[in-house]
C-alpha cells in the first residue's frame, strides 16, 4: 500500500506541476482564444487530478485539513469551469447541485473542526487556515446555490465569476507548491504570499473587463426556475 501511496504522491506532484504551467499559460494568453481555451481545459484536468490523488493521500495519511483544502481548491475550479455555460441563462445540472451540497458540507466541517478546537489549541497550527478557507468555501457555496436556485442571470456576470474563481483556484495552486517547496519562517508569509499578489491582479483584470464592457451597473433579467 506504501509503494501505491508513493506513486499516487508523484502522479500528484506531477498533475500539480502541469496545473500551475497551464494556468500561468491561461493568464498570460489573450482571452478568448485558442490556447487561452486549451490551456484552461488542461488546467481544470490537472486540477481534477490532484484533488482525486490528494484526496487518497490524505486518506491515507489521516490528514483531514488536507482532505478539506483539496476540495475548497478543486470547488473553485469546478465553477470557474462550469459558469462558462451561463453567458445567456443560469444552466444547472444534478452534478453542480451535487458538488455545491458536497462542498458546504466540506465548509462547515472545516467551520466545525475550528470551534471544536479553538479552545484546546488557539490559533495554532492549521487553524488560521481551517477557519479561513472554511469561511471562504462555506460563502462560496451558499452564493452559487442561491444563484441557481433563484436563476437570476447578470450580463457577462460569468465572466466575472470565471475570472475569480479560476484566479482563486490558481492561487491555491500556486501556495500549495511554494509551501511544498520553500521552507521559510514564519510559516504564515509563504500562506499569504499568492494572495496578496494575486488579489490585486484579479480586482484589476475584473475592473479592465467591467470598463471594457460597460457593466458599471448591471441589469438583472429573471429567468423563472424549471
Amino acid at each position: 500500500m506504501k509503494e501505491f501511496i508513493q506513486y499516487l504522491l508523484y502522479f500528484h506532484a506531477f498533475s500539480g506541476g502541469i496545473a500551475l504551467l497551464s494556468g500561468l499559460l491561461a493568464i498570460v494568453t489573450k482571452k478568448g482564444s485558442k490556447n487561452h481555451m486549451l490551456s484552461g481545459e488542461i488546467y481544470f484536468y490537472g486540477m481534477l487530478s490532484v484533488i482525486v490523488t490528494g484526496i487518497f493521500v490524505a486518506t491515507y495519511r489521516e490528514n483531514i485539513f488536507l482532505q478539506t483544502i483539496a476540495v475548497f481548491s478543486f470547488y473553485m475550479a469546478f465553477t470557474g469551469k462550469r459558469v462558462l455555460r451561463n453567458k445567456k441563462e443560469i444552466i444547472t445540472t444534478p452534478l453542480d447541485w451535487g458538488f455545491n451540497v458536497v462542498s458546504l458540507l466540506v465548509g462547515f466541517f472545516m467551520l466545525y473542526l475550528v470551534i471544536v478546537n479553538i479552545g484546546r489549541i488557539g490559533f495554532a497550527g492549521a487553524m488560521p487556515m481551517l477557519l479561513i478557507f472554511g469561511a471562504l468555501l462555506t460563502w462560496m457555496a451558499l452564493q452559487d446555490a442561491k444563484t441557481m436556485w433563484q436563476k437570476k442571470w447578470v450580463k457577462n456576470d460569468w465572466l466575472y465569476v470565471h475570472i475569480s474563481r479560476m484566479g482563486g483556484s490558481f492561487i491555491a495552486t500556486s501556495t500549495a507548491f511554494i509551501l511544498t517547496n520553500i521552507h521559510f519562517d514564519p510559516a504564515w508569509i509563504m500562506w499569504l504570499t499568492p494572495t496578496i499578489i494575486g488579489t490585486p491582479l484579479m480586482i484589476s483584470a475584473t475592473r479592465k473587463w467591467k470598463q471594457k464592457l460597460g457593466d458599471s451597473k448591471k441589469k438583472l433579467r429573471s429567468v423563472k426556475p424549471n
